[in-house]
């Protein structure tokens, strides 16, 4: 994540111009093609942090993967209060069928920003066009990675909806889904998008890594859906060309999931384990020695489970656990290893996360208490797994993360 601070007055015109072009777009559409519906929804979310240190984060510190290493720059506290993850979502319906299909559209938007240097600009989550029959769906767009499952993720206060345990992307994909009866089966072609634009080798950006590498990653999942419970499980593939002049090197992941539900409360879990899994904002990545000439993944392990309550005084809690493994192969000498990672030397992380929401119909009021430690070892063993020494003791952040939440 790059904590880069500049001039946003450009960004700002932009958000501008994208609001005016939003605003128009919904006066005019209906005159446009009055066949058509639009149902405007988001919320708007203020939220008021506090954290007994600092944090590896994005976003002026709002979105918090982990503890910083200890030093005296970073035992220190730090207090911060935002807005800018308010979001608007555009739902698009009631058009002509497609291939005896349904056809529907989805635009959304929020002021997150691309980078930490245009934060509070307008920019695009997640935009697709979708066509439903009576047992399959289509979809062409931006949404969330299968391996994020939509069917199976936390409902956290913090934005991060349980980061770096939990996988989290966006990706600009073509999805078929196929649902006989309760089992479904997923099927998507995806595309590296924000999450991973800044693991760069030699200059060379994670996006253009893939898109050099002339092949798309592949999800492939099957779900079960019972009355009150969902079973899933997923793997992912993807191909990397890090020097254009190389070959590409292939690296994947896989993952187990569940959701029950009941009247008080809905246990969701996920485990996940895999390599160069940064694309999804978790830890590692991959390492290239010099002398072989060669890339080597780097495995992760990552589990989680999130209880969500029900009604007006609604409790929940998040755990999550991650350790990084290194490479299942032997990197050769250390000193010729080139890392392009997210925090590799990392050996675990863990989170305990406790929460409280009062929920009155559109108006929410949330209180979140995250408990997050992460060990950091100061060497690697011959497969570039991190090797805590003595001393390197775990750093603990607590943050406190009201939120109020207007949904509309």
């Amino acid at each position: 994540m790059d904590h880069i601070h500049t001039s946003r007055t450009s960004a700002l015109w932009s958000s501008f111009y994208a609001l005016l072009f939003l605003a128009s777009g919904l006066i005019l559409a209906p005159t446009a093609a009055s066949a058509q519906s639009f149902d405007v929804g988001g919320f708007v979310k203020a939220e008021y942090l506090y954290d007994s240190r600092q944090v590896v984060s994005a976003r002026e510190g709002e979105f918090h993967l982990y503890p910083a290493p200890d030093s005296d720059a970073t035992d220190v506290s730090n207090l911060g209060a935002f807005a800018f993850f308010s979001r608007l979502g555009l739902t698009i319906g009631d058009l002509p069928d497609a291939l005896d299909g349904e056809v529907s559209g989805y635009v959304e938007a929020d002021f997150f920003g691309a980078s930490n240097a245009n934060v509070s600009t307008f920019r695009l989550r997640r935009a697709f066009a979708k066509m439903t029959w009576d047992d399959r769906e289509v979809l062409f767009g931006q949404e969330w990675s299968p391996l994020f499952t939509l069917a199976a993720f936390p409902r956290t206060v913090a934005t991060t909806t349980g980061a770096p345990f939990q996988p989290f992307a966006r990706q600009p994909q073509i999805r078929f889904t196929y649902k006989p009866g309760r089992v479904h089966f997923i099927g998507a072609t995806a595309w590296q998008r924000d999450a991973f634009s800044d693991i760069a080798f030699q200059g060379v950006s994670g996006i253009e890594q893939q898109q050099q590498s002339g092949l798309p990653a592949l999800h492939a999942h099957a779900q079960y859906h019972g009355e009150n419970v969902m079973v899933g499980a997923g793997a992912y593939f993807k191909a990397l060309r890090p020097i254009v002049t190389e070959d590409r090197f292939t690296t994947g992941a896989g993952q187990a999931y569940a959701t029950i539900t009941s009247d008080a409360a809905t246990i969701r879990a996920k485990a996940t384990y895999g390599a160069s899994l940064s694309d999804h904002l978790m830890t590692g990545g991959y390492v290239y020695n010099e002398f072989d000439n060669d890339f080597y993944p780097l495995d992760l392990l990552s589990t989680w489970i999130d209880i969500d309550g029900t009604g007006t005084l609604a409790p929940g809690l998040f755990v999550g656990y991650l350790t990084n493994e290194g490479s299942s192969d032997e990197v050769g000498t250390l000193s010729a290893v080139s890392p392009a990672a997210r925090s590799a030397n990392i050996d675990y992380v863990w989170r305990v996360s406790p929460r409280l929401s009062l929920n009155y119909e559109a108006l929410r009021f949330a209180f979140e208490l995250e408990m997050t430690s992460a060990r950091y070892a100061s060497r690697f063993d011959e497969n570039y797994a991190p090797n805590p020494a003595d001393g390197d003791d775990p750093v603990t952040n607590v943050r406190g993360n009201f939120s109020v939440f207007l949904s509309f």
